[in-house]
């Protein structure tokens, strides 16, 4: 199967208005590498981010949300963005989508551009995780609690032998 991607037209006003991007999702291992430093960035800049352990990837991420990246060192911050907008493309001819170029600084002329394409890349890479973010973070719950957590070959309602 094909690395999923999106076709998206700046709809804001201004110059950008009407040019199209596509944005390609990084494979899962780049993916979750990305993922996992983005987290560790945000937790060594001392942001406490419920629900995200640092090796989390992009399952943490998505429990963060981007607002992430305001808790990152500057340095940092721009360099996982850099990588991020590795993933967005220009069509130049809406007439034909086959022809596409590498995101190039002169492409977008409009600030909020550049921040509206931000999100649409972070939110091809995270949103299937939405509707299960209560599963991630039961599962952080649980591996939060240590040695007291039931190991799992402990007998539970769903495997106990009946007496």
């Amino acid at each position: 199967m094909a690395i999923k991607e999106i076709t998206v037209t700046c709809q804001q006003e201004g110059a950008d208005k009407g040019k199209m991007f596509v944005i390609t999702r990084m494979s899962a291992f780049e993916a979750d590498k990305w993922g996992r430093h983005c987290l560790q960035a945000a937790i060594s800049s001392g942001a406490d981010i419920p629900g995200a352990a640092s090796g989390s990837g992009v399952a943490g991420l998505a429990a963060a949300g981007i607002s992430i990246f305001g808790m990152m060192a500057p340095e940092k911050m721009d360099e996982l963005l850099a990588r991020l907008m590795q993933c967005v493309s220009v069509q130049p001819d809406p007439g034909n989508p086959s022809v596409r170029r590498p995101l190039h600084e002169s492409d977008i002329e409009e600030i909020p551009t550049v921040a509206w394409l931000q999100k649409e890349a972070f939110a091809l890479h995270v949103d299937f995780f939405k509707g299960v973010g209560q599963l991630f973070s039961l599962l952080s719950a649980l591996l939060q609690m240590g040695n007291s957590a039931p190991s799992p070959d402990m007998p539970t309602s769903m495997n106990a032998t009946p007496s």
